[in-house]
């Protein structure tokens, strides 16, 4: 639970990163695309995270709830990409897209952290 809450916050600040440096360029694909990705990424994982909790209390029909959120999530996903293709066109897509791997991204950076302090507890101590 620890790792999740650590996740929410990097990602938040990574979000608030990608906002602050789209306004400073004045670039509307960074601080609208790229922004607005991150923070559906975030709302994604939130709802994973209310996903998990149900199937874990109840036990009963988890196989269906997990597909159910499964797909909640990626049309969700679909929507979003959608209107801002329908709204503003494929470069603001593409920043989009790559706003919504901000949870992803931020994974594996914790993941790569936590080794590079497992070699330096191990090795260089």
């Amino acid at each position: 639970m620890e790792d999740i809450k650590r996740l929410f916050k990097r990602s938040a600040m990574t979000a608030l990163i990608i906002l602050i440096y789209g306004i400073v360029v004045q670039t509307k694909e960074v601080y609208l695309g790229m922004f607005t990705g991150a923070l559906v990424s975030m709302f994604s994982l939130y709802l994973l995270c209310v996903d998990v909790k149900k199937i874990v209390a109840t036990k009963n029909g988890s196989r269906k709830r997990a597909f159910i959120g499964y797909l909640q999530r990626y049309v969700l996903y679909g929507v979003y990409l959608g209107a801002i293709a329908k709204l503003f066109g494929l470069s603001m897509v593409i920043c989009s897209g790559l706003g919504l791997l901000n949870v992803k991204f931020n994974i594996q950076l914790m993941a790569l952290s936590d080794r590079v302090l497992r070699f330096r507890n191990k090795h260089l101590k």
